[in-house]
């Protein structure tokens, strides 16, 4: 059993204002509940049978991880620029993805919500489904046929997940009163619910492994012999091709330089439009486009 894990810092438990997420004592701190958080996580996976997981650094400088407070027997992925950046390394080998310490989408209401530049991108939509960061790491993870069994942070990033996949597991550990201020939960109860979730999760894939297993060795047996996994128990979103990403854009000016970039096309002031054969390489032109429009922000 392989577990990847996409780790971001906005939804930790405790993390509510801009100052805890870039640099000085505040961030410090931020930064060992975001460990904490990650190794409730991996303790939680590995306790249900995980024999692997890598865990991505996945907020701003992607090197917030305190490596030495990790469990043994994770690897990491650290630093930046790094293809396919949050979701880096995100294959069909793997049996399942988490995505911890997430925040909601900009625009909607959540602690800290943005989706990849809140100085940049005002929304995004792919295939017509409008998302942020949860729902296009979700899809790079079904893409790859890998399921999401576990989502955290705060309740509109967990509404959000929901909103995607119904039945998925969430842990949700604060709760916004504005944009910059949230009731939270402790690091420690955070973490406890987190290690039982991912335990959870990791136990539901290995049982429909097993399920699976048995009903292809079992085939033409007769009915009640096999145990049954709840429908839902494992969630993936995966859009179907082609796909087609709306980049609306909060200047102008953005969507001018980002229009240089072949294959795109300009549907407004602030919209660009991209279709891609591969999910992939769709979002490795929206990384392009990040970089373009952060260039020439006014």
């Amino acid at each position: 059993m392989r577990v990847y894990i996409s780790a971001d810092l906005e939804g930790v438990a405790g993390v509510v204002s801009p100052g805890q997420l870039m640099s000085g004592p505040a961030y410090e701190e931020a930064c060992r509940w975001m460990t904490a958080e990650v190794t409730a996580a991996v303790r939680g996976a590995q306790r249900a049978g995980a024999l692997q997981v890598m865990v991505n650094d996945a907020h701003e400088s992607m090197t917030n991880l305190r490596l030495e407070e990790l469990p043994p027997g994770v690897e990491v992925i650290s630093g930046k620029p790094k293809a396919l950046g949050m979701m880096c390394a995100i294959d069909e080998g793997w049996d399942l993805a988490f995505l911890l310490g997430c925040h909601a989408r900009q625009g909607s209401g959540g602690l800290l919500s943005h989706s990849y530049s809140a100085a940049t991108i005002a929304r995004l939509r792919l295939n017509g489904c409008e998302v942020g960061e949860v729902g296009f790491n979700a899809a790079l993870a079904g893409g790859c046929h890998v399921p999401v069994g576990l989502v955290t942070g705060d309740a509109a990033a967990a509404a959000e997940a929901l909103e995607l996949f119904p039945a998925i597991r969430t842990v949700a550990v604060k709760w916004a009163c504005g944009r910059q201020s949230a009731r939270t939960l402790t690091p420690g109860e955070a973490c406890r619910r987190i290690e039982a979730a991912a335990a959870e999760a990791v136990a539901a894939t290995v049982a429909k492994k097993a399920n699976d297993a048995g009903v292809a060795s079992t085939a033409g047996a007769p009915s009640g012999t096999r145990d049954v996994i709840p429908a839902g128990a494992i969630a993936s979103w995966p859009p179907q091709p082609p796909y087609t990403l709306e980049v609306e854009f909060t200047s102008p000016v953005m969507a001018d330089a980002v229009a240089y970039m072949p294959m795109t096309r300009r549907e407004g002031p602030c919209r660009i439009v991209m279709e891609q054969a591969e999910l992939p390489a769709l979002f490795r032109a929206f990384q392009a486009m990040l970089t373009i429009a952060g260039a020439v922000a006014p």
